[in-house]
């Protein structure tokens, strides 16, 4: 796996200034940055790449991320942040997104602790929202963890890392405590994979930890991913029927995103400080098999 050292005021591609880490996970840092040729705010994404002599898989990383940007920009404006620049460099991909004024739920969650089950079911449907249009149109992120959602104080959730499900040499290797079995077992991924995601993060935002926690090494939390049962939620309340039907290991058993909407939706409803939020309209219904990253 290429790893590329990088610093504070460090420029990416001569352009980017490197200004302080926003979050971590495994093989992928966000960082606050600036564009010294704009003068403006922009964030940047550090993501390891395995060994590309002719880098080939370099350049269709790159260019998958832009147009899966570009895609679900046009199906969910305002909800997915849009790629300016993806470059390569030394080993590692960096993605250059618009600057967004939101905290990264990882961030949030170790700052604040555990969520209720109404915020954290109204955060579920504002991201089901965001896969519905994508699923629509073919399109899984398969990347989804609490680095790629950013929660505003006064906006929709922004979600981030379109187009990078397959530019790691692992599956899920930047968090793979939130890959789904299918993908700790290397197999084609679909949908059904980020309904696992959703499930998982609805998990830690009230468990306070994910349903599998990180292992020394990628490819042990990804054995335990596959192998290990679930440990059942002590603190989801009303969200437990929800979650446990997403963490279901074989992807045809999980709830669908009808079922998922319906069940989030009424824990919001019963929420006394429950505000009405505009939705984007259900996308149509995709087999949970469906493999495919729009790539």
């Amino acid at each position: 796996m290429g790893e590329a050292h990088v610093s504070t005021q460090e420029l990416v591609a001569g352009r980017y200034r490197l200004l302080d880490v926003l979050h971590r996970e495994t093989n992928r840092v966000c960082w606050r940055g600036e564009d010294v040729e704009a003068g403006r705010p922009c964030l940047l994404t550090q993501i390891g790449l395995p060994p590309d002599p002719d880098g080939e898989g370099a350049r269709r990383a790159v260019a998958r991320v832009v147009r899966m940007s570009q895609t679900m920009g046009r199906l969910c404006p305002g909800r997915v942040a849009a790629v300016v620049d993806a470059v390569e460099e030394y080993g590692t991909l960096w993605t250059v997104t618009e600057w967004i004024d939101g905290t990264p739920l990882g961030e949030l969650l170790e700052r604040q602790g555990t969520f209720d089950h109404a915020r954290a079911a109204r955060i579920g449907l504002e991201l089901l929202d965001v896969l519905e249009a994508g699923h629509g149109e073919g399109i899984t992120h398969g990347e989804l963890s609490p680095g790629q959602l950013f929660v505003r104080d006064d906006g929709p959730l922004v979600v981030t890392g379109f187009g990078l499900a397959g530019a790691t040499l692992a599956p899920r290797v930047s968090a793979p405590s939130y890959a789904s079995p299918e993908q700790a077992r290397d197999e084609r991924i679909g949908p059904a994979a980020d309904l696992w995601a959703l499930g998982a993060m609805l998990y830690t935002m009230v468990e306070g930890r994910p349903p599998f926690l990180d292992r020394d090494s990628p490819s042990t939390t990804l054995k335990g991913v596959d192998r290990l049962p679930l440990r059942g939620p002590v603190r989801a309340g009303p969200l437990t029927p929800t979650v446990q039907g997403l963490l279901r290991k074989n992807s045809r058993e999980r709830l669908s995103r009808q079922l998922v909407r319906e069940a989030l939706a009424r824990i919001v409803s019963d929420d006394p400080d429950a505000v009405s939020a505009k939705r984007l309209p259900a996308a149509a219904a995709t087999p949970p098999d469906r493999a495919g990253t729009g790539a």
